[in-house]
């Protein structure tokens, strides 16, 4: 996978997340894993990894595991278009359940 994408990134916008949530995603060496949580009581909202390809600005995962709310997900690859900027990428496709998908991420620093 592309390593300017390695590490760890934090959701912006694109997910309908409540008030106090936050979504992390952590990229390295060809996998990924994301977890959103409620930051007040620390409980898990929804989770998901597995592995995922990046080839110019095209990025697949493939679900290996998901939380309940994603389950439907598992075993299937989800294609998006990636746009790299200095500290963000932006992530759009449409998921195999036909849900449109156009999400912010924004690089954590160390």
């Amino acid at each position: 996978m592309g390593k300017q994408l390695d590490g760890a990134w934090e959701l912006l916008s694109g997910q309908p997340l409540p008030e106090g949530a936050r979504d992390i995603k952590i990229l390295s060496g060809g996998n990924f894993m994301f977890a959103a949580y409620d930051t007040a009581t620390g409980k898990p909202l929804y989770a998901a990894g597995g592995t995922c390809v990046l080839e110019g600005s095209a990025y697949t995962e493939h679900m290996d595991f998901a939380s309940d709310k994603l389950a439907a997900l598992i075993g299937k690859d989800q294609s998006f278009t990636v746009k790299l900027g200095a500290d963000t990428f932006t992530q759009t496709g449409t998921l195999t359940n036909g849900k449109p998908l156009s999400e912010v991420w924004k690089r954590l620093s160390d």
